[in-house]
């Protein structure tokens, strides 16, 4: 497999000093044999970073903390990428997901498809700190203001019909891919085409197929001659693409190779200008022969302001950006045509200028220089000041309003106006309200600004990394519209098994949400990873940040006062230093019991106020996956991506088995293990082949292939219906979820559910209803689905017989809500819980292992209950009647 060129040369520039290492590893010519591959880029993004001692996304310098601008966005998209490189070479896939999708439902049967997937959210925010997802791009109606469409990272294509009050989703039926532009044809309302140009734009943590096209407003979607994966042998990112509005057969891509263009509306694309293309601007009233574009020269290593006067066929350079430039962008007016603007981002990130051109682009000056005290508009702070850094590779846009060339709009982390054609500028609106970020009466509007344009004279339209947002007034309000759309990017999900319906979610940049009776709420910022609702009490829940800082609640996020960082008591000198996603597990047999995986194993038996550390492993990729055995709280597997261990004592004593596993070149990610037998278990692995699922019978000491029927791409998740008398699973993988009933084959388990990328999955099991038992799905761009499981016998035989096999007895039953158990055998009893039909806890009591334990539940209604008893720390359900 070939490797990738310049596929995130973005993560590079983060100060002058690693720009110089990137840029001496970048090849001249992009089909040049010289490429980095996965572990390359890796390497030097970790040779800038680890002498800062990066925590969190930031550092110290001389007791001062600073934000480590760029890091965080790097770190999510190694998280993505990880799994789907070839662990032996590191080489990044060279594939194409909407042909992978075709040929596999050609080949399966989906008529059998069981699910009924439902979406749950999240669907709306409060807007400004909190939001829903990121935005990457938006498209006006030609005649109706009230119809224009957005695209997203991870979301596919959505499109409102009334000014952003309702959404609809384009894109689910084919892979949900990012989409970083959007074309209309100038004959929209007659042929209803719509060109997207796939692939994420800024992040660049999803695949990218090239361009699709549309002839029946979206509701089917064909590969046009730009493919990537196939035209240029690489993983291209396109930053730009546009239309001629003369003649919208006429089409421009720019991406990170070349500028490519169609005359006969994408069915031929020739290159006509070479580099890292970063926009792309035709000239007002000019469209057919007059284009400007910014691109960084491979052969000089420069970036350069390029000019075509004849429709592209010949460039010339008119300026060249000094050193310090990374990346530019463009805008420019209809107001005056010669008037054209540059805004450049310097290597850390932050502002290197602003640029400005009043002879059509011959040539450009700087009208507002950042490197001058309290300039730096793409920091964090609304006056300028601070270092002059920022995420200017990873958001940077500009804006030229169509009535005023001299008003402009300029968005970083903030948002920036200025009036006189970029001499000055002023705060326009706000990430965040906290004075201590030197807040200037701006509106809060969510941070990370990615897209801004105008709608007509006076309408703007910003995209940002919590959503769309629009202003009338010159930004002296802005309104947020992505309530109804379905965008959040989950890392993570967990569910109650107490309170049918409670789930917490993870999402990037948009924190950690929890929708309980639902109705959604913010309960962590940041980016949210791995959640945990306790399984006997849902007011104790956990949710994460990056590497592993785990907030506690005892009382459903009620009083922020009582939430705790539980991971701020390890012992001390032991700082957290788990994976970008941390693992972390409860114990089946004991709630206050969790298991917590950095480069080694950690415990705690009171919910996190103290820990121990239980292994001596230091593994340098850090733990990924980790699972308890529900019949036996002693066993505990662990992987990182190619290294598994387990224990069968508690955790002291580990056994390495990783010369056992199948594979070393894909990535393991995620470990299951069998409800009632501890030597049973299952894992996935990334990458593109028909390595997906594996089954060991044996605790790990040998595995069998049980991939047949997936498709081959990545499986993230996998979970097992314990209900079941036969053995069912699901799994989720970067093209929906699939199902396995005993020793058959893998079918589609995807009835409504999007073509998208799955990183959890998680089973509420009714207990009075087995049946009604809930599967829900956390994905990556799509939020939190849920579904019916399939059809399964239900095992009701199996916990009366184990409490006849151990010699227990429960009596009288019914009752009154008085009764006995009686322990006749030789096994420990520790524990009690009782639930209601609805799953709703009404008891709970650790019990003393006594041979006769007297129960009373006090004032209770009539019905029929859930008891269940933690016996040899396994769980043991029964029913008893209350009459």
């Amino acid at each position: 497999m070939k490797k990738i060129t310049l596929l995130i040369l973005f993560f590079a520039c983060v100060s002058i000093t690693y720009a110089q290492m990137w840029k001496a590893k970048v090849p001249s010519q992009v089909n040049s044999e010289e490429r980095l591959n996965f572990y390359q880029i890796q390497k030097e993004f970790n040779k800038h970073w680890d002498k800062f001692d990066v925590k969190k996304g930031y550092y110290n310098v001389k007791g001062e903390k600073h934000k480590a601008a760029g890091w965080k966005q790097f770190k999510r998209w190694e998280w993505f990428w990880e799994t789907r490189i070839d662990r032996t070479t590191g080489d990044l896939p060279n594939t194409n997901l909407f042909e992978i999708q075709q040929n596999y439902t050609k080949l399966h049967n989906t008529k059998a498809d069981q699910a009924n997937w439902e979406n749950v959210g999240p669907n709306s925010s409060y807007g400004g700190y909190a939001g829903l997802g990121r935005i990457n791009c938006i498209a006006f109606h030609p005649t109706n203001k009230d119809i224009f469409w957005v695209g997203t990272p991870s979301g596919g294509l959505w499109k409102t019909i009334d000014g952003g009050a309702t959404w609809n989703v384009l894109t689910d039926d084919i892979p949900v891919l990012g989409v970083s532009d959007i074309v209309l044809a100038n004959d929209y309302e007659t042929s209803k085409t719509i060109y997207i140009s796939t692939g994420d734009r800024d992040g660049q943590d999803n695949y990218s197929i090239g361009v699709l096209k549309s002839t029946d407003d979206g509701d089917t979607w064909n590969e046009t001659g730009l493919t990537f994966g196939i035209v240029d042998g690489v993983n291209a990112i396109i930053n730009k693409f546009l239309k001629n509005p003369n003649n919208s057969d006429i089409l421009y891509v720019g991406y990170n190779g070349k500028i490519r263009k169609s005359i006969d509306g994408g069915v031929n694309w020739s290159p006509v200008a070479d580099g890292k293309i970063y926009d792309i601007e035709l000239k007002p009233n000019c469209e057919d022969t007059v284009i400007y574009a910014a691109r960084y020269n491979y052969d000089n290593k420069k970036v350069e302001f390029i000019k075509s006067g004849d429709g592209g066929s010949i460039w010339n350079v008119t300026h060249t950006f000094s050193s310090d430039v990374y990346r530019v962008d463009l805008a420019v007016s209809e107001a005056d045509s010669t008037v054209v603007y540059a805004l450049a981002c310097n290597n850390s990130g932050g502002l290197e200028g602003v640029y400005k051109s009043s002879d059509s682009g011959l040539s450009l000056s700087k009208v507002y220089d950042g490197d001058v005290s309290g300039n730096s508009l793409m920091g964090y702070y609304s006056d300028g000041s601070g270092e002059n850094s920022g995420q200017g590779w990873y958001d940077i846009t500009i804006v030229a309003s169509p009535s005023d060339e001299n008003i402009l709009f300029l968005g970083g982390i903030n948002t920036w106006k200025s009036t006189d054609g970029g001499v000055s500028w002023n705060i326009n609106s706000m990430w965040t309200a906290n004075s201590s970020y030197n807040f200037h009466d701006a509106p809060s509007v969510h941070a990370d600004k990615h897209y801004l344009i105008y709608q007509d004279d006076t309408t703007l339209f910003e995209g940002n990394d919590g959503g769309i947002y629009k202003t009338s007034n010159g930004g002296t309000n802005w309104t947020d519209l992505t309530d109804g759309m379905i965008i959040s990017q989950i890392y993570k999900l967990g569910i109650s098994q107490t309170v049918q319906g409670e789930v917490i979610t993870g999402l990037q940049d948009n924190g950690s949400k929890l929708v309980s009776s639902g109705v959604w709420e913010d309960v962590k910022g940041g980016d949210g990873m791995e959640c945990i609702i306790d399984y006997n009490d849902n007011n104790i829940q956990y949710a994460t940040y990056v590497n592993g800082q785990i907030d506690r609640t005892i009382d459903h996020w009620a009083n922020w006062q009582t939430v705790v960082d539980i991971t701020a008591n390890m012992p001390d000198g032991e700082e957290e230093n788990g994976a970008w996603v941390t693992p972390y597990v409860i114990n089946p047999a004991n709630n206050k019991a969790l298991f917590l995986g950095y480069e080694d194993v950690w415990k705690t038996v009171n919910r996190g106020d103290s820990w121990i550390k239980i292994s001596n492993l230091s593994l340098s990729n850090k733990i990924r996956s980790m699972a308890i055995a529900p019949a036996d709280s002693n066993t505990l597997y662990i992987t990182d991506f190619n290294n598994f261990y387990k224990t069968t004592d508690g955790g002291t004593n580990w056994s390495n088995l990783t010369s056992n596993l199948p594979t070393t070149s894909n990535s393991i990610t995620y470990i299951s293990v069998d409800f009632n037998d501890p030597m049973r278990l299952w894992i996935t692995f990334g990458g593109f082949n028909n390595v997906k699922v594996y089954e060991s019978n044996d605790g790990g000491d040998s595995w069998t292939n049980i991939s047949a029927g997936l498709p081959e791409v990545p499986a993230n998740t996998i979970v097992q219906n314990i209900k079941s008398k036969d053995l069912q699973l699901y799994v989720g993988t970067d093209l929906g979820v699939y199902f396995k009933e005993g020793t058959s084959d893998w079918v589609v388990f995807n009835k409504d559910l999007p073509s998208v990328i799955v990183t959890e999955l998680e089973i509420y099991y009714d207990e009075s209803t087995p049946e009604n038992s809930i599967l829900y799905a956390g994905t990556y761009g799509r939020g939190l689905w849920k579904s019916n499981v399939a059809s399964f016998t239900v095992n009701t035989t199996s916990n009366v017989e184990l409490l006849k096999e151990k010699n227990i007895e429960i009596f009288p039953n019914p009752t009154n809500g008085k009764f006995s158990i009686a322990n006749n055998g030789t096994s420990y009893i520790s524990e009690l819980s009782i639930y209601d039909i609805s799953g709703r806890k009404v008891y709970g009591e650790q019990l003393k292992n006594e041979s006769r334990e007297y129960i009373d539940l006090g004032e209770i209604s009539k019905g029929v209950y859930i008891l269940n008893l933690v016996v040899d720390n396994k769980n043991i359900t029964s029913k008893i009647l209350i009459k």
